[in-house]
């Protein structure tokens, strides 16, 4: 919801307020003018001034003058009210429920200071009332249950319920409000979550989740005998088909590879594209140098593959160096370095092939 939205609300709800609050008076001021009283005349008089005196806020109201609208509306309600109590029956009178009314509407615009300080008045008011007839300085006298005073209540009670009705509304929406946000909040994050720790060519996840996973990998490899391979993968001419075909036909070839690495592997197994023409494979659970060997070989064939893009038919090569845990190293990044070596001597040995990581790898980098 934005502010616009909010302040039209709060411009809605004054607005119902006000008419039911005028309805109320209108409604009382004729049912008291048929009653055979004088003081039932000078209460419809009374009412009917009181209607006059509100008639303010609407004109506000549609200037956007919602504070100021609010609040005269709220004080015109309590004066008339607290006249009412001193007047006629003080504590006893049916008016007073009128307090609880002007409160739920102060809660209902949502001015916190002006309902603070209306609370604080009502109750001083109804304590100067109840005082002054212990010390009869004021000569109230208790109120006689009527049809007049029925009808009075009845009216009452329904502008409450009303206003609660209205604020339950607006919890509502606000909860609904509140739900769409934190689901637009939580969409935002995974957005980002996804741009952080995905590659946007690709969609394959960055070296980010490559060393996370592979560190949780590396963990849960207790068992002896058992070896994680991390394979480092690097296309051979990559620069060669975007010089000649241009960066488009590169990307094309850059994701078809993708693709195939991830329906060539086992659904435990992780790729990951680092950088340019370069990917990560992280793959656990073998036994011996063989196993590791015959998924590589297996990538190397999938890399190979030709691949149809409509008017012309690529095909391209990969070299792979494997490091293996524990024997080659104990952590993502001697591991990655690792492999990275094999991969030249794999690319040394003609290209298109892979290589296990071994001292001659180190001395031939150095």
């Amino acid at each position: 919801m934005t502010i616009e939205d909010f302040e039209k609300q709060r411009k809605r709800r004054l607005l119902q307020v006000f008419f039911l609050t005028e309805a109320m008076l209108l409604i009382e001021a004729v049912h008291r003018f048929f009653v055979d009283s004088e003081q039932a005349n000078e209460l419809s008089a009374a009412l009917v001034l009181a209607g006059l005196l509100l008639s303010p806020v609407w004109f506000l109201a549609q200037r956007d003058a919602l504070k100021f609208a609010s609040r005269w509306l709220l004080i015109s309600l309590t004066l008339l009210v607290t006249i009412l109590l001193w007047v006629f029956n003080g504590l006893s009178d049916e008016a007073l429920l009128g307090y609880p009314c002007i409160l739920m509407f102060a809660a209902l615009m949502g001015l916190r200071r002006t309902f603070i300080w209306m609370a604080a008045f009502m109750v001083t008011n109804m304590l100067v009332l109840g005082i002054g007839n212990d010390l009869q300085w004021l000569q109230h006298e208790p109120m006689q249950s009527s049809l007049n005073s029925a009808v009075l209540l009845c009216l009452i009670l329904l502008v409450l319920a009303s206003s609660i009705w209205l604020m339950i509304g607006d919890l509502n929406k606000l909860v609904q409000a509140l739900k769409a946000e934190n689901a637009r909040v939580h969409q935002s994050q995974q957005q980002i979550r996804q741009l952080i720790n995905h590659d946007s060519l690709t969609r394959l996840p960055n070296r980010i989740v490559a060393r996370e996973k592979c560190e949780q990998a590396l963990q849960m490899c207790q068992q002896p005998g058992q070896l994680v391979a991390l394979m480092f993968i690097d296309l051979d001419n990559f620069k060669q088909v975007n010089d000649s075909l241009g960066h488009h036909a590169g990307d094309q070839l850059l994701q078809a590879v993708a693709s195939q690495l991830c329906s060539h592997l086992r659904s435990a197994d992780l790729v990951c594209r680092i950088s340019g023409d370069e990917f990560l494979v992280l793959a656990e659970g073998f036994h011996d140098e063989a196993e590791v060997r015959q998924l590589a070989e297996k990538l190397l064939a999938a890399v190979a593959t030709p691949i149809d893009f409509g008017r012309q038919i690529l095909s391209s090569t990969c070299s792979i160096g494997i490091a293996l845990y524990p024997r080659d190293g104990n952590d993502f990044d001697v591991l990655c370095q690792r492999a990275d070596l094999a991969m030249y001597q794999a690319k040394s040995n003609g290209r298109n092939h892979c290589a296990f990581y071994t001292e001659d790898s180190a001395a031939a980098d150095s």
